[in-house]
């Protein structure tokens, strides 16, 4: 007769099983491979918590514009440098690295904001919402590093393997 009942009840071809079977072989490496680098991570949100602006209440209006300026620019950095070194949770170091400081020449107006003093502040103002959790957001991203240290792994592990096997040959 060919064919065999599945678990409803039908009666399925051999060439239906075969093709069946090829999908399967093609879907399953996709959906694991899948499931494997659509990974979360932890990204700095565009805005700094309202705890990073330094406010004073003795401040005028120009002053505290040019303060809210100076930790938008802060913040950038360490959207675009910081958080690429120094992962979600871990901890700062407690001095500023090098490439946390504001260009001077775009800062001439605002000589405080480029001031070392100011830099050293948000670098502590950094450290203090760097393990806050509102201060970030959780995408999910396209990442393929698992497979690149686990093909290290076991590429070391082949190589460690077969030099162990080529020493005993050796004896």
């Amino acid at each position: 007769m060919g064919g065999t009942i599945d678990g409803a009840g039908l009666k399925i071809g051999r060439e239906r099983r075969v093709r069946l079977g090829r999908w399967l072989l093609l879907f399953l490496p996709l959906a694991i491979a899948f499931v494997l680098c659509y990974r979360p991570v932890m990204r700095l949100k565009a805005q700094p918590p309202a705890d990073f602006v330094e406010t004073h209440k003795e401040w005028d209006a120009t002053r505290q514009a040019s303060e809210d300026r100076a930790a938008q620019a802060y913040w950038q950095l360490a959207i675009n440098l910081v958080q690429w070194r120094f992962a979600f949770g871990s901890e700062l170091p407690g001095e500023p690295i090098e490439e946390f400081k504001l260009d001077e020449k775009d800062f001439r107006h605002n000589p405080i904001a480029a001031a070392p003093a100011t830099r050293i502040r948000y670098w502590n103002k950094l450290r203090t919402v760097w393990t806050q959790p509102q201060a970030w957001s959780e995408t999910y991203v396209w990442n393929t590093d698992w497979l690149r240290e686990f093909l290290t792994t076991a590429m070391n592990f082949i190589i460690h393997f077969t030099d162990g096997i080529i020493a005993r040959l050796k004896r």
